[in-house]
């Protein structure tokens, strides 16, 4: 259940899930959204993902996913994708969470292509959350 003002509550749609009808999912999320929850993409970039969430629901976060932020200080492609993604979500009013981080050169080249925020191990391992109050 969501608190009454869900200003710290973010919801995750993964890229490979299927939307049948944005229509339908957007008005479902509206009231919410008006309310302070933030929605972010999962697993950008992941795979044959077509991106269509990102540009079909304006979410407030994308994450980009692990197996593309792995290559970014390797790979042209990995690197031109994720410098795409940061420049749409810069324009947008949106911000990157690269996924997925467990060497330096990747944070190193993350860092000189403008994402700002990251999770992998490297950055810290998952952790149990705090009793729920």
């Amino acid at each position: 259940m969501l608190d009454e003002q869900p200003t710290r509550t973010v919801v995750e749609l993964t890229e490979h899930a299927e939307v049948a009808d944005y229509d339908v999912l957007h008005s479902a999320l509206l009231t919410l959204r008006s309310q302070g929850l933030r929605l972010a993409i999962d697993d950008a970039g992941a795979g044959y993902s077509s991106l269509r969430h990102i540009l079909n629901l304006n979410p407030d976060i994308i994450k980009a996913d692990g197996s593309l932020t792995a290559q970014v200080d390797r790979d042209r492609g990995a690197r031109a994708m994720t410098v795409a993604l940061v420049s749409f979500a810069s324009e947008m009013g949106q911000i990157v969470v690269a996924e997925g981080i467990e060497r330096r050169e990747t944070v190193t080249a993350l860092q000189s292509i403008g994402v700002q925020f990251g999770q992998g191990y490297l950055l810290g391992r998952p952790q149990s959350l705090a009793p729920w109050p």
